[in-house]
């Protein structure tokens, strides 16, 4: 199996992995993120989010944050913000009001496990788990971040930075360098 199909191997079970993985003790670190994420919420390809499934939305947020930050340190060596953010805009395709948001929605989650991101506004985050259309709406008093509809960009991300991957050899090249640096695990 080559690295890339070992980075983007589906969550599953330790007795479905492939045989190589078993055996070797490997495990992608995106492969790691999203079993635990499926293991925090629901599975992968669920997403009307039910109250009763989702006992940490804020953590499972973090997951959600912390796996486009992984695929971000793959696509560029560029510094933290700027490589976040030309990921989602390049990759992801999404405008860069909204990728500034979502950096500033990351680092107020990561660095002080907070839903207060702009002080000049006074706007706080919620984080919703009802279904909608989009991810992210502004409103007067607050930026309503939909989890579900977050999980879903996060999928899709992964599904693009992939083939963006197999489409270039070079680029090959480089992710190849990057998952032996810091692309996997191995647990014995």
């Amino acid at each position: 199996m080559n690295n890339i199909n070992k980075f983007f191997l589906s969550p599953c079970t330790k007795e479905n992995l492939p045989l190589e993985f078993q055996i070797s003790g490997e495990r992608s670190t995106l492969h790691l993120l999203r079993r635990d994420l499926e293991h925090l919420y629901q599975k992968e390809t669920e997403f009307l989010l039910d109250d009763t499934k989702l006992c940490a939305p804020c953590l499972a947020a973090i997951g959600i944050l912390t796996g486009i930050d992984l695929l971000s340190k793959f696509y560029s060596n560029g510094k933290g913000g700027k490589r976040f953010k030309d990921f989602l805009i390049k990759i992801g395709n999404i405008s860069e009001p909204k990728a500034n948001f979502m950096w500033k929605f990351r680092n107020a989650l990561e660095h002080s496990y907070s839903l207060y991101i702009d002080p000049e506004s006074k706007k706080n985050i919620t984080i919703l788990t009802t279904p909608n259309t989009t991810w992210h709406e502004e409103c007067d008093k607050s930026h309503n971040v939909f989890l579900g509809e977050l999980k879903r960009l996060f999928l899709q991300l992964i599904d693009k930075y992939k083939k963006y991957l197999e489409t270039d050899t070079s680029r090959e090249l480089t992710f190849n360098d990057r998952y032996k640096k810091f692309g996997r695990f191995v647990i014995k």
